[in-house]
Order: structure tokens, then sequence, then C-alpha cells
């Protein structure tokens, strides 16, 4: 695996790019910097089950949003992508992708 962290993706803005989904974007950030889903399993401890999900944007096998939020935040801290900017995303798309889902928010 090569030396983590990838300079270019760091502080990425998903605005700028609008056709990218945020599991796109790890997923090309992990392989600009040659690891592998178990490289990441292995440093996050999150399943490759999982972290493949994420990659594909299907949300149905997480339980809550925060967990799907919380991997994908973890993911993205591996491979040197903004954390903030991938969580927002992903809870989006976890909420579009699963309309009958009650929403929390806590202040």
């Amino acid at each position: 695996m090569a030396e983590r962290g990838f300079d270019a993706f760091e502080g990425i803005e998903l605005g700028l790019m609008p056709s990218a989904r945020p599991g796109a974007l790890l997923r090309q950030a992990r392989e600009a910097i040659g690891a592998s889903l178990i490289d990441v399993s292995r440093h996050t401890r999150i399943t490759v089950s999982h972290l493949e999900s994420i990659e594909r944007g299907d949300y149905d096998g997480f339980h809550a949003r925060v967990y799907a939020v919380g991997f994908a935040r973890s993911y993205a801290r591996f491979v040197g992508i903004a954390e903030q900017t991938i969580a927002t995303a992903v809870s989006a798309e976890y909420v579009q992708a699963r309309p009958g889902q009650p929403v929390h928010h806590w202040a």
C-alpha cells in the first residue's frame, strides 16, 4: 500500500463536482493512494461489505444513517478527504436512498 493521504483530494468540495457521488470520490481516493478495501477495513475496522456499500451509495445494509455517515467519515479520514464534506454528502444521499425512514435531528 502506498503512503496515505492524497493531497489532490484534500479539502475537496462536492459542490464543485456535481456528478461526483461521495462513494465514488472515496473509491477514487483509495485507488489513488494504492489502498485496497482490505487495507481500509483493517485500518478503520469497518467491514469490507460496508465499505463496498458506501462506494456504491447503497445504504440498505445500514441500520441507521449515523452508521453510514460515521463509517464514511472514517473512510474519508483514511484516504485523506475532508471528512465533513463526505459526511454531509453521505447523509444527504442516505436520506434520498431511504425515503420512508424517519430522520432525527439532534440539537
